[in-house]
């Protein structure tokens, strides 16, 4: 495989990474980002083991070098903008929520959270003798927009994590080559 081919299927990898990674946020689902994150970093060794024509020199170490320097900044830059908007939205204001009654005695109840362009509701057909049915579908339109809602605090937590353990990492390898090679 030639390099360009490798920086190709760099670019192929990380866009399926962003789009896993919007599916998985859409759908409250972060079971899809781990298994697209582990699959990259599969196909990316073995697309790196294929590659034949490799040149390195000092130029290219210290362009590597520089490169890996500002991937880490804007890294960090971003991961601090996530952790922010996505903790703004988990704490955000408000849902909706409502009752329907029909002529019949039928009931649909409402529930939303509009941050999240959630939306759910459940038909009730005899509201004075609920089955467990009727009692687990008012369960799960609860839940469904509970869990939306927590999943993304949790993103933004491991966001703010992993900019702040990305940032120490940083400090203590710059500290670590400052004393050993006295800059």
């Amino acid at each position: 495989m030639k390099q360009r081919t490798y920086l190709i299927c760099i670019a192929l990898v990380a866009a399926g990474l962003i789009l896993a990674l919007g599916f998985g946020l859409t759908t409250a689902n972060m079971i899809v980002p781990v298994v697209a994150v582990v699959a990259g970093v599969a196909i990316l060794a073995l697309c790196r083991r294929n590659v034949t024509e490799v040149t390195e020199d000092e130029l290219s170490t210290i362009l590597h070098g520089k490169a890996a320097l500002s991937a880490l900044e804007v890294t960090i830059i971003v991961a601090a903008i996530g952790f922010a908007v996505l903790m703004t939205f988990s704490f955000g204001e408000g849902c909706t929520s409502g009752i329907k009654t029909y002529d019949n005695g039928s009931i649909r109840l409402f529930y939303g959270i509009p941050d999240y362009h959630y939306e759910s509701s459940c038909f009730i057909p005899d509201p004075a003798h609920l089955t467990f049915d009727d009692l687990h579908a008012i369960e799960t339109m609860f839940a469904e927009g509970h869990r939306i809602r927590d999943t993304t605090r949790a993103f933004g937590a491991a966001l703010g994590m992993v900019t702040v353990l990305l940032a120490v990492l940083y400090g203590a390898f710059l500290w670590y080559y400052n004393r050993k090679y006295g800059a």
